[in-house]
């Protein structure tokens, strides 16, 4: 199924401002939420919402989506299909909450929906790779060095110097604490993150030495990453489970592309935009010349009597268009006539010649 335009579902024009998508947004999650909506299309309407509002509430996402569509946004991840990830708006419940009550006042946690899981999960890393013009129309393999926490090697991540651990004298190893609340509603007990073992449920008397007891530690690693034909200056790819390794789980790795610009091309969109200079005769009389472009020089044909100005339009010669198999924009060429300064003798007897004729 074809993606809708995203100010479509937000129903905002273009030129909307921050405060006008997030009053859209916030009316429509409170429209589409399951738990208001029994419609059979609510939970659909209501992910497309988000995940609208998630690319155009961040500018730099904003201005990727409005300059290139929905490729735009794209993500890149190894594990899935053409090693592209599109992703998609994360469902975050605090977002929700704030939506429907209009803040988060209890103090609770409600980024996702099993907090335990994700309480030590590795931080994300962020790196950025600046390519070259020609770089990034190719795309490829490249070769980067990360420092990242990776699980010890001394003591196999378990942060025990002789590998035993006892139950969280706290928690009882259940990880979870209970808490008493006094609210505006009265006392409210909850259940939050044990404030001793940080969720673990373990408590280690005899702590590694090598990661003082984290079960981490950080070293420095040569990764390979593909970066697509055709990537844009700002693009961020995505590289799942390519972060910090935490106890609960390994953080992301997204890597920011900047892309030096071309004293050649000038790049909109998908197209490519340059220019050739051609003498007078050619342009009068015509014929064929070399043009450069991203992938190689192409012949273009100059019709008779060619005028400075012209544009010409190559096909599928441009730059390779995000998430396509073989689909490439065109290649549009601006001929400038070249007009001598300065003429010889014998040059300047033959034009006044031909301004007789």
């Amino acid at each position: 199924m074809e993606k809708r335009d995203y100010y479509e579902v937000l129903g905002v024009e273009k030129k909307a401002t921050q405060e006008e998508l997030k009053k859209a947004y916030r009316k429509l999650v409170k429209k589409y939420h399951p738990d208001v909506n029994k419609d059979s299309d609510a939970e659909e309407n209501f992910r497309e919402v988000q995940e609208a509002y998630e690319v155009l509430s961040d500018e730099s996402k904003r201005s990727a989506y409005d300059q290139y569509g929905h490729a735009g946004t794209a993500g890149f991840n190894p594990g899935s299909t053409n090693g592209y990830d599109y992703g998609g708006a994360p469902f975050d419940m605090g977002d929700i909450f704030n939506s429907f009550f209009g803040g988060n006042d209890f103090g609770f946690n409600f980024s996702g929906f099993n907090n335990q899981s994700r309480v030590d999960k590795g931080a994300d890393i962020r790196y950025r790779v600046r390519l070259r013009f020609d770089e990034a129309m190719r795309g490829g393999e490249y070769e980067i060095k990360i420092t990242r926490d990776v699980e010890c090697e001394t003591c196999s991540g378990s942060g025990s110097a002789d590998g035993k651990t006892e139950k969280c004298s706290v928690c009882g190893g259940s990880g979870q604490e209970r808490k008493v609340r006094a609210t505006i509603l009265g006392q409210i007990a909850v259940m939050s993150v044990c404030s001793r073992c940080h969720g673990t449920g373990k408590d280690i008397k005899n702590p590694c030495k090598s990661c003082r007891g984290s079960g981490v530690k950080s070293k420095q690693e040569s990764i390979k990453i593909k970066i697509p034909a055709g990537a844009y200056d700002g693009m961020i790819l995505k590289f799942g489970n390519g972060g910090n390794v935490g106890r609960d789980g390994v953080g992301d790795l997204y890597v920011e592309i900047e892309v030096e610009p071309s004293e050649k091309f000038e790049r909109r969109g998908n197209d490519i935009y340059s220019e050739e200079s051609i003498p007078v005769h050619r342009a009068v009389l015509g014929g064929d010349i070399l043009v450069d472009t991203i992938i190689g020089e192409v012949k273009l044909k100059i019709p008779k009597g060619t005028q400075s100005g012209t544009i010409f339009r190559i096909k599928e010669k441009g730059c390779v268009v995000l998430d396509s198999e073989n689909k490439r924009g065109d290649h549009y060429v601006r001929i400038v006539v070249d007009i001598p300064s300065r003429l010889s003798g014998e040059e300047k007897e033959l034009w006044d010649k031909l301004s007789k004729l």
